[in-house]
């Protein structure tokens, strides 16, 4: 190998392997994350776009047992309405996904998100102290949150709203809704292969 490749191939792995130590979370800041929440409002960062939302999670007494003819349970019900298949005890529903577009309300429909169970909020209270305002890790660290994002498209004609949900096997799906205007709405969920 000649000495120039070399010496270029071995920056570069350097400079890589620095940047993704520099780039991880400190241990700490995990401490710090509250994972209890139940409401959460997400603006865009231009702040014209809102999304309030609202989970809440069924009291295990109340659900009632939904099973096929051979005696397995296939689902739940909960005041009358039949869950989502995802939604089993201890799992949180939406109860609130109100958006506005510019301070007006864009109605989302119900069939877009009630359907949708095991979402979660996670927030972080307070900034940890000592910490400089341009540390762009902990912004990074606060972008790897689960919550709700919201976003306005370059050319300002739709909205992207994403939220991450955990799944089995340590893997996690992303649903999104795409939004006009308008109010036409389309939703897609992604969830990456994994091993199990």
């Amino acid at each position: 190998m000649k000495r120039r490749h070399f010496l270029t191939i071995s920056t570069l792995a350097t400079t890589v392997t620095g940047a993704s130590a520099a780039a991880a979370p400190r241990e700490d800041w995990w401490e710090l994350v509250k994972e209890d929440n139940l409401r959460f409002t997400a603006k865009s960062e231009e702040g014209n776009l809102t999304l309030d939302v609202e989970l809440e999670v069924p009291p295990e007494g109340e659900l009632s047992e939904r099973k096929d003819e051979e005696g397995s349970i296939t689902g739940y019900n909960w005041r009358g309405e039949i869950l989502p298949q995802r939604c089993w005890p201890g799992q949180s529903l939406i109860k609130k996904f109100d958006f506005q577009w510019d301070g007006k309300p864009v109605v989302v429909e119900r069939r877009f998100w009630r359907d949708l169970a095991g979402f979660g909020i996670q927030t972080v209270p307070n900034k940890p102290a000592l910490l400089a305002d341009e540390d762009w890790r902990y912004n990074d660290f606060l972008a790897s949150l689960r919550q709700p994002r919201v976003m306005l498209s370059a050319d300002g004609g739709t909205a992207l709203i994403e939220w991450v949900r955990p799944e089995e096997c340590d893997s996690s799906s992303t649903t999104r809704w795409i939004i006009s205007r308008s109010g036409t709405v389309l939703r897609h969920r992604h969830e990456p292969p994994h091993d199990c």
